[in-house]
């Protein structure tokens, strides 16, 4: 049988006393264990890995951290078809499953099948780079520069200065707006409660078949969010007055875009599994981790 796969927060004194516990308790099942050694300090009886040789098959990978780290994990999995249990050592903890006190419990349920999975919409975002003297603007196959997924959500913002630039937006070919903002993010239902919140976009139930164009910080009173259809190809243009714009994929990954970069965001075809809680609906998500409808 696969190994179950582990990834730690890093920082965290009390994760690696919790993955001791969890890897003891699924010995005595006669189930082995691989632990990513990056960046934390394991003990010499624990069977590790490093990123770059984690196998393609596992029988799941437990994330012990927080959203950050379950977003890492997803990072890591890419298109393989496993699951991810994760086990909140964080603040907010939105797609964990699992309190530390819970977790050997909750575990052991997931190996014997007895925790449900929900299947979550990721994202996939193309970096397309056109040759200067090509007059067609539009991106071609080997125009491809950089592919990534997020569970999350896409952004384009400029961080190096306090300014406004230009961000041309269009959604399955239709020209959306010109954009003059500190940036525009994309986001997925999951995402909705993330970065998305925090610019003022609205909340998705997870199951959505949907998209959030949240700009950030737009200066204008019109710009508002836009919610599209899930399977639909949203293109980013950043202005021609645009420098030092970054591309940043779920907060884990970021790269600068070059001059005339075109960055396309669709529904990626291969979800993310996540195992959920027996007795926690998203709205009591809501209500237990933003103080959904509290009465102050």
């Amino acid at each position: 049988m696969p190994p179950i796969g582990f990834i730690l927060k890093r920082d965290q004194p009390d994760a690696v006393p919790l993955c001791e516990q969890l890897v003891r308790a699924l010995r005595e099942r006669g189930q082995t264990e691989l632990v990513l050694r990056d960046h934390v300090e394991l003990p010499a009886w624990i069977h590790s890995t490093s990123e770059s040789e984690l196998p393609q098959e596992l029988a799941m990978l437990v994330a012990l951290g927080g959203d950050g780290t379950m977003l890492y994990g997803a990072g890591l999995l890419g298109d393989r078809a496993v699951s991810l249990l994760g086990v909140n050592l964080g603040r907010l903890g939105f797609l964990t499953c699992s309190t530390p006190q819970e977790a050997c419990e909750t575990l052991l349920a997931a190996l014997d099948g007895k925790l449900p999975t929900e299947q979550r919409h990721r994202l996939r975002c193309r970096v397309y780079r056109l040759p200067a003297e090509r007059a067609d603007q539009t991106p071609r196959p080997e125009d491809l520069l950089i592919e990534r997924t997020a569970v999350n959500d896409v952004v384009v913002s400029q961080p190096k200065m306090a300014r406004l630039f230009e961000l041309d937006a269009f959604v399955d070919g239709d020209a959306v707006a010109t954009y003059r903002a500190d940036g525009l993010l994309i986001c997925t239902p999951t995402g909705s409660t993330a970065y998305n919140l925090a610019a003022g976009g609205p909340i998705l139930m997870p199951n959505m078949e949907a998209l959030v164009l949240s700009p950030i910080c737009p200066h204008t009173l019109t710009a508002r969010p836009l919610v599209v259809h899930l399977r639909s190809l949203v293109e980013v243009r950043p202005g021609r007055d645009a420098a030092q714009v970054l591309l940043t994929v779920d907060g884990q990954w970021s790269h600068m875009l070059g001059p005339g970069d075109i960055v396309q965001v669709t529904c990626s075809d291969h979800p993310l599994t996540i195992f959920r809680p027996l007795r926690r609906s998203f709205f009591d998500l809501l209500r237990n981790k933003l103080h959904w409808g509290l009465r102050v």
